[in-house]
Parts: C-alpha cells; structure tokens; sequence
C-alpha cells in the first residue's frame, strides 16, 4: 500500500455507555448519520460498506446502495482489518467512498427481540472450555502470569496501567468513568477476578456505533470543509505461529510482522510516534505492546507505566481517552477513534500537542484455540 493514498474524511461515533438500549444496527445508523455530517457529503456517495459482523447488514434501513457489503470478524482486530480491506477495495477501483461501521449492544443483550450475540466476553476460546476456562480474562491472564513470572511484573504494576488510564479518562466527558479518579490503593483492593486480574485490571462492555469514512487523498483533498487523516501504514500478525512452535504466551500477539509492514509502509520509526493507541482488554496488554513495539525493553513495561511513561508528558501518551478500560468499549475501534481525535486536535483534556502521528493496534479472534489472536497495527497521520 501507498503511503497516505488512502484517507479517512468522516467519523461519526455515537454515545458509547451501558444500558443504551438500542439495537446494534440503529447504532450504525445514528453513527452513520454522523459520519456523512462530519464529512459533508450524502448517503449516495458512500459505493462500499464493510461491517463488522458474522452476519449479512440491513442496508434497507441505512438507506444505502453500494457496489458491495462485506461483513468482516476478527473480534479486536475487526478495525484494521476493515481499514486494510477499505483501502485494498478503494485502491483497486473498486469504490471511491467506503463506510466502515461498528455496532454493538453488548449489555442491552436481554432485551426481546434483540436476537444477537451480546458479548464475546462469555465465549470459551477453543477446546479450553471443556475443563472450564471461558472468557477473555481467563485466557489473558496467562500472558500476565508468564509476564510476572519471567520478569518480576506485579500486581501493582498492573495497577500503575489501570490508574494511568483513568488519569486520562477522569476530564474526558465521552469516558464512561469521566470525574471518577482511582488510586493504586483502590485498584489494590478491588476484587480478584482471574489471578492475577483484578477487577480493575479489566474492560467492561459498552453499547455504542461508530462510521468512519474512506476514499482517496486526491478525493479528501477536493472536500472543503473536512478534516482528514491519512492511512500510512498497515500490517497484520497472528500468534497461532507462536502457538505451533509452542511459545505463545511470551508474544501475546505476534506484532513483529505487523510492526514492520506498517512501518515500514509509512516510513516512519518509533521515534516519529506522537501517540499510540493501544488495544487494552487487560493492563497486561499495555505493558506487553509497549514492549514488543519497542517503546521499553522487554520486562519493563511495568515500571515504564509506573515512572508516566504513558502520561501526556511521558515517552508515548497512550490511550488518551481512557483506552477500553476506562474509555469505553467499542472493541478495536475504540483506539481508531481516539487516534483520529488526536490527530484532528479533537481529544480536548488529553490533547497531545502537536500530534502528526498516531500508531494504533488491535487484537482479537483466536485461530482456533486460546491465546492465538490475530494482531493489526495502523499508522495514522495528519498529512501525507
């Protein structure tokens, strides 16, 4: 891919809490009104949607007619896989503007009618679950207990990651913990979960829809009135290699792949990263991505995040809205939309000051058994 060919010119998010009580699909539809708002343009310039979903979409009710509708699932890593897709479908003239949209209601999921599937959170991650391991929790908690056990990583460095990002999300109004501040002391006494997770140490389960719209930089370029950022970089990775050599708990994900691709796409190093947004299930996966991304040496992601490494004034600002765990949590499209923030000079309170450039990540969907997640990097910039 091209660097900067491809550039994001609409995002429209809706309001992301619990209890919303509206199907996933009127989620997409409000996000979606927003996102054509934001851009300034009508529902018949949108020629390709991609969802993220098993299942086929109602573009009836949307009100769309594209060239086509693909459903795509990766569980977190479901966004830049749809970025990747929109960009391969738009740079091979395919369609000149792609929607990529998500929606989920995940604790409105008793409510009649509803008929989906309410959160991956209650799956089992492959034969696993016949001896009772089910849930996210579960399976990660196995890269933290590996983490603790070959480097000396403890609880309360998990802790130093929980309290960082509710640091961030406390002055953040869309935050779902927003003027809700936590101490090292509270994450300490908060209920265990999965040793080591305590309940602190964990994401919860928002509703919410968000559209994000992609066309060409040429295009984006002709479009008064938007602000848009560019697609530089992008690159996939997944465990289940680390799984076959039996070795999979050390990697969490297999990054160096995606790392590299992206990059090396973009053309940029670390050292060019204004912020990172990270995938963050668990505190685990902050300090582990820090580490296998290269921004701390292996081990030290505890005490990187301990000393403000992640803090607006620290090496690498991540996760400045509060990430999944103290943001909210609309799966791997959670860090996209705070990236697009950043970059638009739209994260008010967290603003990172002169950001150009953003790396994102996502993490999800086993290949079949647990702890295989497939992993996606995206390199975001403000300019070409």
């Amino acid at each position: 891919m091209k660097r900067g060919a491809v550039a994001i010119v609409g995002m429209g998010v809706t309001e992301q809490r619990r209890g919303i009580g509206a199907r996933p699909l009127e989620l997409r539809r409000q996000a979606l009104e927003y996102a054509l708002a934001d851009a300034g343009i009508g529902r018949d310039a949108i020629d390709g949607y991609i969802h993220a979903s098993h299942e086929r979409e109602d573009l009836r009710y949307l009100g769309l007619s594209p060239n086509f509708s693909w459903p795509v699932q990766s569980g977190g890593a479901t966004a830049p896989c749809s970025f990747v897709m929109a960009a391969g479908a738009i740079l091979s003239g395919q369609a000149e503007m792609v929607a990529c949209a998500y929606g989920m209601a995940p604790s409105s999921g008793g409510m009649p009618g509803m008929g989906e599937k309410m959160s991956f959170g209650a799956l089992g991650y492959g034969y696993p679950a016949q001896v009772g391991m089910i849930g996210a929790a579960s399976a990660h908690a196995l890269h933290a207990r590996w983490h603790m056990d070959r480097y000396g990583t403890t609880s309360r460095h998990l802790g130093a990651v929980a309290v960082q990002l509710r640091d961030h999300a406390v002055g953040r109004p869309d935050a779902i913990t927003f003027g809700q501040p936590i101490t090292i002391e509270d994450h300490q006494a908060s209920p265990m979960v999965v040793d080591p997770f305590r309940m602190l140490d964990c994401c919860r389960d928002t509703d919410g829809g968000a559209v994000f719209l992609l066309t060409t930089a040429e295009r984006a370029r002709t479009m008064a009135g938007t602000r848009p950022v560019y697609l530089l970089g992008a690159g996939m990775g997944h465990n289940i290699g680390n799984w076959h050599r039996r070795d999979v708990y050390p990697h969490h994900d297999d990054i160096a792949p995606a790392k590299a691709r992206a990059f090396a796409q973009a053309g940029l190093t670390l050292a060019d990263i204004d912020t990172a947004q990270f995938y963050d299930p668990f505190t685990i996966s902050i300090i582990m991505q820090l580490e296998q991304y290269g921004f701390c040496a292996p081990g030290h992601g505890g005490p990187f995040v301990a000393d403000g490494g992640i803090g607006l004034s620290g090496r690498i600002p991540s996760n400045t809205g509060g990430g999944q765990i103290s943001g909210f949590y609309a799966a791997g499209f959670t860090p996209l939309i705070e990236a697009i923030r950043q970059l638009r000079d739209e994260a008010g309170t967290t603003q990172v000051k002169g950001a150009r450039f953003a790396l994102t990540s996502g993490h999800g969907l086993n290949g079949g058994v647990q702890n295989t997640w497939s992993h996606g990097t995206l390199i975001l910039g403000a300019d070409a």
